[in-house]
């Protein structure tokens, strides 16, 4: 009885997001976005086209290039001309894009083709996320902002199964298919954001200072709580984002469990499995902190390395979903956190200073990462990347102890400045 007591009010508190038009498109949105089907057969459609591994590693380098000097700009783009405009640009440049890529042969076009495509997802980079914190504090709903990060969230992950195994489908029957199915969903996606509420920004007060191409990565440093999310994302998850495009295929199949054709039906679990991580963000909120919070991020991730690098079979197998529930925090942090110390006037400007930071990082961790994992067996190479993680959380631990960071604990913290 209790149990469907809980249920009700779970469904209860998530039905005020389908009675709002803004809301229930931004869901539908995430949704469709979320399904990108080519996922789990990027590096399948590469190696179809003639591409070697090395060729593979170029096309990703210019692409993690083009995403440091794009985020800036287009965030800047959001601010100025609107968050949704911004969106839309960025939905009509990848539906292009998908197309386009079905035709293309030589590493140089693909290297080319990627960076227009990271200047798509540039565009809508942060800008959906400033545009419905805004829409909610306006329509003073703020309070409710956690639950909706966290329900889109698991909607997004969800579509992301149910996308990987659809992917891995069409490619079985064609390889271009995926990437026109992907082309669809993004045009569709286009529409629905047109027909959200026309913006209007939240009123507040960034001193005398116009908004400006760098007033996102100046206000990052300004704010030692933006900074201390910051520098605990990038440090974190910049090693993450390496292995997921490069290490951790090859360790799921050294397990030998399955052979590639389960792989969509694996990817297709754990995006399941991190959808329900991420919906369960806000209530996670209301029984923890701020920082316990993203203390439980790094030991997740921490136990997922060390269980990996010892581990083999299913055990091997079982800590390689533990080490992909750690995913989900990230953006949820970066999202719920990080919302609450941005000015509205640059909102999207300073989410985008935050994936510049990020991909920064991420680009220089890969090279480091790379040689560590040519040098050493895989799982010395995952041990140390446990260490690595562990140095990183220390080291963020005693910057918040010399800053004297305090963030909020279990509700949300509006600033005067910000009223």
């Amino acid at each position: 009885m209790l149990s469907m007591g809980i249920q009700s009010s779970v469904r209860m508190n998530y039905m005020k997001f389908f009675k709002d038009k803004t809301l229930f498109l931004y869901l539908l949105y995430k949704f469709l976005y979320g399904l990108y089907p080519i996922n789990v057969i990027i590096a399948l459609f590469f190696l179809a086209k003639g591409l070697s591994y090395a060729d593979i590693a170029i096309v990703f380098g210019v692409f993690s290039v083009a995403g440091f000097l794009f985020e800036i700009p287009t965030g800047f783009f959001g601010d100025r001309f609107g968050r949704k405009a911004s969106v839309i640009v960025g939905l009509l440049t990848m539906t292009v894009t998908s197309i386009v890529w079905t035709q293309l042969q030589t590493t140089a076009q693909f290297a080319f083709s990627a960076a227009i495509w990271m200047l798509g997802i540039s565009f809508i980079s942060g800008s959906l996320e400033a545009y419905i914190y805004d829409y909610l504090k306006v329509n003073k709903k703020v309070d409710i902002y956690d639950e909706v990060i966290s329900f889109s969230g698991g909607v997004n992950y969800f579509a992301a199964g149910i996308g990987s195994i659809i992917g891995a489908y069409l490619f079985s029957i064609n390889q271009n298919y995926p990437y026109y199915l992907l082309a669809a969903f993004f045009c569709i996606s286009a529409v629905i954001v047109s027909l959200m509420k026309s913006e209007t920004k939240a009123s507040e007060s960034i001193g005398e200072e116009e908004v400006s191409v760098f007033s996102g990565l100046k206000h990052v440093f300004y704010s030692k709580e933006l900074l201390f999310i910051t520098l605990f994302i990038s440090l974190l998850y910049g090693f993450q984002h390496y292995y997921i495009h490069s290490v951790d295929k090859p360790y799921i199949l050294s397990l030998e469990l399955f052979d590639v054709k389960w792989l969509g039906v694996f990817v297709a679990i754990v995006y399941a499995i991190q959808s329900l991580v991420v919906s369960q963000f806000a209530r996670l909120k209301k029984h923890l902190s701020e920082f316990q919070l993203i203390t439980v991020s790094w030991i997740i991730f921490t136990l997922g390395l060390l269980g990996m690098s010892k581990l083999f079979g299913v055990l091997g197998l079982i800590f390689a979903m533990v080490f992909y529930v750690s995913e989900p925090f990230k953006e949820a942090i970066i999202n719920s956190f990080g919302q609450k110390h941005i000015p509205s006037k640059i909102r999207a400007t300073t989410l985008s200073s935050i994936k510049v930071y990020e991909s920064f990082v991420a680009a220089v961790l890969a090279v480091a990462a790379g040689y560590v994992f040519d040098i050493f067996e895989l799982r010395t190479a995952l041990l140390i990347a446990a260490g690595y993680a562990s140095i990183v959380f220390i080291l963020v631990l005693l910057y918040k102890k010399v800053r004297n960071i305090e963030l909020a604990g279990k509700k949300i913290v509006i600033k005067s400045e910000d009223l």
